[in-house]
């Protein structure tokens, strides 16, 4: 198997961040977009072309193959998530801020949060998801965090094994737009 290259991402890669957005919410799996979410996909590529909102290219780090994109973590410090996130929620999607304000926060001040991981499907079993959560955790380390976490559907079975392989625990649980998520930890 090729080597797999992580770097950061760019304004350019904003249409494919979008869509592992979209995947991460699993609202799409790297199919044709349905033309009934070609509006939230621009948003969402408007969204990751900025560096104000939650959802930005520079916060990103994209995974590559032989030069093919392969994959994508969106990841960030804590600290001003949530003004972030009600930025983000109250330009793009205002009918969904009463949402926004009755969940509970994914993270918060001193951590350092791995919000989105998508893989494409002929990519996946290659080990690219694991790389990406490693480059995570190595990013957030060199920015002086301890305390790595995520956030995993508790449906998903084998996200949370992947996410325990490379050393992240149960901490507790957060009701997040209506689902009960597991909220993962990976301390240094």
């Amino acid at each position: 198997m090729a080597p797999v290259n992580i770097r950061d991402a760019g304004p350019e890669d904003a249409p494919f961040l979008a869509k592992c957005v979209m995947a991460g919410m699993h609202y799409y799996d790297f199919e044709p977009i349905k033309p009934e979410m070609e509006g939230f996909y621009q948003s969402l590529v408007d969204c990751e072309r900025r560096t104000d909102l939650l959802y930005t290219f520079a916060n990103s780090r994209i995974a590559e193959i032989d030069g093919e994109v392969a994959g994508s973590l969106l990841s960030y410090p804590g600290d001003n998530y949530k003004e972030l996130r009600h930025k983000t929620f109250s330009e793009l999607w205002p009918e969904f801020i009463s949402m926004d304000t009755d969940s509970e926060q994914e993270t918060g001040p001193g951590e350092y949060y791995l919000d989105t991981l998508a893989v494409v499907p002929e990519y996946r079993h290659r080990g690219i998801g694991r790389a990406l959560l490693e480059d995570g955790i190595r990013l957030g380390m060199s920015q002086d965090f301890d305390l790595i976490t995520l956030v995993v559907d508790s449906d998903m079975p084998d996200l949370v094994r992947l996410y325990e392989s490379v050393g992240f625990r149960s901490h507790d649980h957060r009701r997040i737009f209506g689902v009960d998520f597991l909220r993962m930890a990976y301390r240094k």
